[in-house]
């Protein structure tokens, strides 16, 4: 009996010890990165931890609003500066003058974000089950943008000294593809010995 006791006992504490290895080895997942967007339509991703603070000092007179806070009618909300960033989700950095008015659809269309990008189509509209109207970036539009590393800004900062000269930058760098190849022809022997006569050279024939 008591062999028995013991082995009823023993049986659930060590399918305890297994169910929470399988939990934890099958539930593990990669941490997804924070996206910033910003009123040119650049991408910039983060794979670490941000808070609004950090944004603010590196962007002075900019505020970060989530993708999903702009209501037709209402102001949108920016975050705090102790508010941090959520992995996996989309945020604007605007000027301040964009967060004190109430937002319609021509502040939308004539934002330099909208201007930048009037081929495309960037945003739903969507009706909540309040009646807000709700204008969402797709996220289709965002994942087409070339996405600049957190490691790639440092160096655009130093190289760009204006903001004229970083959007050429990052032109540049997002046209890596289209990479040009100087046009090399074979110069045949006559070329050879017409360059060699009009600059003065001789060439030397090696005796047998």
């Amino acid at each position: 009996m008591g062999l028995k006791f013991l082995s009823l006992q023993v049986l659930p504490w060590c399918f305890h010890i297994i169910s929470d290895h399988i939990a934890t080895t099958t539930h593990h997942h990669p941490p997804q990165p924070v996206r910033l967007i910003d009123s040119d339509g650049f991408v910039k991703t983060y794979q670490r931890p941000v808070r609004a603070s950090e944004l603010m000092r590196e962007y002075p007179k900019h505020l970060v609003c989530h993708s999903d806070s702009f209501y037709i009618g209402q102001k949108v909300p920016s975050l705090l500066e102790s508010d941090e960033l959520l992995p996996g989700h989309s945020y604007f950095l605007f000027p301040r003058d964009f967060f004190q008015s109430v937002l319609t659809f021509v502040t939308i269309t004539s934002s330099a974000f909208a201007r930048k990008n009037r081929n495309n189509t960037f945003f739903e509209v969507r009706k909540t089950q309040s009646g807000s109207i709700q204008i969402r970036v797709s996220d289709e539009f965002i994942s087409k943008r070339s996405p600049i590393e957190e490691e790639e800004e440092p160096i655009v900062r130093k190289v760009c000294t204006t903001s004229d000269l970083e959007k050429d930058y990052r032109l540049l760098v997002g046209c890596k593809s289209r990479q040009w190849k100087p046009k090399l022809e074979t110069i045949r022997e006559s070329d050879r010995r017409r360059l060699g006569a009009a600059f003065g050279m001789k060439r030397r024939i090696k005796p047998n």
